[in-house]
């Protein structure tokens, strides 16, 4: 399996200008001597940095919730968070369900294909009806030669305090890449 450093939201943008800058790496010893856009840019990386470990605190306990579900065996758990009328789509495989069926349906499927099925929540944050949850979707599919781990981006549409829709966004092709299959593979039976 690939390794790769996931930086949250906006400490890729600080942390791209901060290697632009050639600071990154560079060290206290360096920063005397860098110039004034330097160690600012320096200066940013490491507020980011500290920033980064609060990212988690920020995902409204909606997002939280929906990230824990997924975890469980009871796939009523995901299901229950969802109105009676909701959508979820899964934009990576354009596939759409609907109501807490459709989604106790997908998630079943998801634990069939996938051994191990996870998502760590690295970030998100909270609108007037909506939310964003990102994080880190791993899982093995059964039969592929490795696990996986890819970045992945969740939109929450909310009603009161449940969810009326959801999107989900990753890349597909990086999740087979990492398991070994080629980019064409279907699952078996589709």
């Amino acid at each position: 399996m690939r390794t790769r450093t996931f930086v949250p939201g906006l400490a890729v943008g600080v942390a791209v200008a901060a290697l632009i800058a050639g600071t990154v790496g560079a060290g206290p010893a360096a920063s005397s001597e860098a110039s004034p856009g330097q160690r600012a840019a320096q200066a940013g990386t490491q507020q980011v940095v500290g920033a980064a470990k609060h990212e988690k605190d920020r995902v409204p306990a909606i997002g939280r919730r929906w990230a824990a579900a997924w975890t469980t065996s009871d796939t009523r758990d995901l299901a229950r968070l969802y109105t009676k009328d909701a959508v979820y789509t899964d934009r990576a495989l354009n596939l759409v369900f609907r109501g807490p069926e459709g989604v106790e349906e997908w998630e079943t499927g998801s634990h069939q294909l996938i051994e191990d099925l996870g998502f760590e929540v690295t970030g998100g944050f909270h609108g007037r009806d909506g939310a964003v949850v990102e994080g880190v979707f791993t899982g093995h599919i059964v039969g592929a030669p490795r696990p996986f781990a890819v970045p992945a981006v969740t939109v929450l549409r909310l009603r009161g305090n449940l969810i009326q829709s959801s999107n989900d966004y990753y890349n597909r092709g990086e999740i087979l890449s990492d398991s070994g299959l080629p980019a064409d593979w279907t699952p078996p039976g589709c």
